[in-house]
């Protein structure tokens, strides 16, 4: 009778040990990103983004929190062409944040509160002469934003964010194209 309980109990524990599919985080590869030319000598990145740690802000617990990939974007894809002007890139924001708020959607076995996962950018961009006169400037700004379920893995919660920095940063890229086409496009080089 031990035996057959011993066995029992191995059994269900074999069986409700089911593999769990572990799913890999996209990475963001910025030099698979579009790369803007402009006729400049110097490029200067200045981070003026001071992030506001609270208990929405979750900029230190991701892995490629937003201000890095900024600077990292803006160093390696605006390409510098031409032995004059300078330009100076602000970044004024570049935030993450979650907050748990109330699923109206949800359906009758559906979870009440979920999780909303906010991302925005703002920088300016200031192309300035020889002399440090202002020649043209402009600002882009870009948000986006996605929710979860309250109850995932970090893994889940990973894949999440990664996808919401992906897609926030094509959406960045395009409204920056936009925004110097139109206010420095004369300094582009297309």
């Amino acid at each position: 009778m031990y035996l057959k309980n011993s066995l029992i109990v191995i059994l269900f524990f074999v069986i409700s040990c089911q593999p769990i599919e572990i799913l890999k985080p996209i990475e963001i590869d910025i030099s698979n990103f579009e790369k803007i030319s402009i006729n400049t000598k110097e490029i200067e990145i200045n981070t003026k983004y001071n992030p506001v740690f609270t208990k929405n802000n979750i900029e230190d617990q991701i892995q490629n929190p937003p201000i890095e990939l900024m600077i990292k974007w803006n160093n390696e894809n605006i390409i510098k062409l031409g032995n004059e002007n300078k330009l100076v890139i602000n970044i004024l924001d570049a935030s993450i944040i979650k907050n748990e708020v109330e699923n109206i959607n949800a359906k009758k076995y559906e979870e009440k509160t979920i999780f909303k996962y906010e991302l925005f950018f703002l920088v300016e961009y200031e192309l300035y002469d020889n002399s440090g006169f202002l020649k043209a400037n402009a600002t882009v700004e870009s948000s986006r934003s996605t929710t979860s379920q309250k109850y995932i893995s970090l893994n889940e919660t990973e894949i999440i964010v990664n996808d919401l920095l992906f897609l926030a940063l094509n959406d960045y890229i395009y409204e920056t194209k936009n925004q110097l086409s139109t206010y420095m496009g004369n300094y582009l080089s297309i």
